[in-house]
């Protein structure tokens, strides 16, 4: 089985609020049942169409699933496992987590570590976004029709920013590495203030989500550490970790397992969090 992956920056205007559109292609024959994937927790929340129909199962409390053909994803605090099998096409939306209650009206924190059919989740006009994508195996497409929905939705969106958009800004701007304490001065408001809005708008504590959006650094970094001549005492030293102990602590828990394995399992790694570092992602 080959598998394809791909990523495409949004438009300036969604920029805001999309991280990135991306695009994978399982091609295999009849019933040949893919590697199965770990999609990683990376801070981020997640629309996710199916776009030929094809089955694709997600394990969840000891049992294989069967995933939806559109749904949400919230901001995952473990490792995912899922499979397919065949010919599966698979298109995303990477959104910024704070997103989910500007565009849609409904905080992450209902996702949590979760995910919901998209006829659950917002009913008749996300569910005609779906209906349409169904069938069509052209990328730039499929990233054309999600644009047209999301600015629409931007048009609703309230310009006033609250004190968790500029914390979850400035948490992915320092890559995970500013303390709690230093974000609350900044913001001027209160820990306890800011681990509340967390936690009923994210799901998640401050703490929590800088820890992950941290170890999505270092697995960025990871990815291209041959190509750069990095070494794990390089990454650890760059991503703010105490000690190489700590790097791998961390890395264990997110992912289930121990960074070298990125290497000798690379095609089990759902979703590399990034094309290239010396490249800009794909744009239409």
């Amino acid at each position: 089985m080959t598998i394809t992956y791909k990523e495409f920056r949004p438009s300036a205007a969604l920029q805001p609020y999309v991280d990135n559109y991306w695009f994978q292609v399982f091609n295999g024959d009849g019933n040949e049942e893919s590697p199965i994937q770990k999609c990683l927790p990376l801070g981020a929340a997640q629309i996710i169409f199916h776009t030929n129909r094809h089955d694709c199962y997600a394990f969840f409390d000891g049992d294989w699933r069967k995933l939806p053909d559109a749904f949400f994803v919230g901001i995952y605090k473990d490792a995912v496992r899922w499979k397919t099998s065949g010919y599966s096409v698979c298109f995303g939306i990477t959104l910024k987590p704070e997103s989910l209650m500007h565009l849609f009206k409904i905080p992450a924190s209902t996702l949590f570590n979760n995910y919901i059919d998209i006829d659950s989740f917002l009913g008749h006009k996300m569910n005609s976004l779906s209906e349409r994508m169904f069938g069509i195996e052209d990328p730039l497409l499929l990233m054309q029709m999600s644009e047209n929905f999301l600015l629409q939705r931007v048009k609703s969106v309230n310009a006033e920013r609250s004190y968790l958009d500029e914390a979850a800004k400035m948490i992915r701007q320092s890559k995970g590495t500013i303390s709690i304490e230093n974000l609350s001065r900044n913001l001027y408001v209160s820990e306890r203030q800011l681990q509340r809005m967390f936690k009923d708008t994210l799901g998640t504590s401050p703490k929590t989500y800088t820890r992950i959006i941290r170890f999505r650094t270092a697995y960025e970094y990871l990815q291209h550490a041959e190509k750069e001549n990095l070494s794990l005492i390089d990454i650890t030293y760059n991503c703010g970790y105490a000690d190489q102990a700590h790097f791998i602590r961390d890395f264990k828990e997110f992912t289930g397992t121990v960074p070298t394995n990125v290497f000798e399992k690379e095609t089990e790694f759902y979703q590399l969090s990034t094309v290239n570092y010396n490249e800009p992602l794909m744009a239409y």
